[in-house]
């Protein structure tokens, strides 16, 4: 009698074990990641993370009566706010209501803003709010109303992003 307990409690320890061992492979070990065949000191000489998206930050706004202070937040493609080179168009309008295109006759078209070298583009840089700041100024004053301004940044990828604001005056 003790014989068969000993040999059932030696069968329900095989059997425990035979399970774990054909259970290992799906344990949840992560497989070896594979090391890249790059030379050490080398890097990709691509940007890793570009500009994908601008957007007019809320303090944008008519600061004077001859000047509008825009402030523009760039993302990259994981959303975050980056500092990026490229070159910067802003352009005003007046709002058109009811129309398909709201944006009317162009009453402004800054200068391009070439932001590409690296102490211009601190120049620009808030590092506090993480957002560019440009002081654009109007050689007349606009009436009240609302307006809209459009911001083009031309990045080093060579792509185009776009992005516009209603201002109230």
């Amino acid at each position: 009698m003790r014989t068969r307990i000993v040999m059932n409690l030696l069968k329900e320890m095989f059997l425990v074990v035979a399970a774990a061992v054909l259970l290992l492979p799906f344990s949840g070990c992560q497989e070896n990641q594979s090391v890249s065949d790059s030379k050490p000191g080398t890097f990709q000489k691509t940007c890793i993370f570009a500009p994908q998206k601008i957007t007019f930050n809320q303090l944008t706004e008519f600061s004077k009566r001859w000047q509008i202070v825009a402030y523009i937040d760039v993302y990259d493609q994981f959303n975050s706010r980056i500092k990026a080179a490229g070159i910067w168009r802003f352009e005003l309008y007046p709002k058109v209501l009811r129309s398909a295109d709201p944006a009317g006759g162009r009453i402004k078209l800054w200068s391009d803003i070439d932001l590409t070298q690296a102490a211009v583009n601190n120049g620009y840089w808030q590092d506090y709010l993480r957002c560019y700041k440009f002081e654009l100024p109007l050689e007349t004053e606009v009436k009240g109303g609302t307006y809209i301004l459009e911001a083009v940044c031309f990045t080093a990828e060579g792509k185009r992003i776009t992005n516009t604001v209603e201002l109230k005056r």
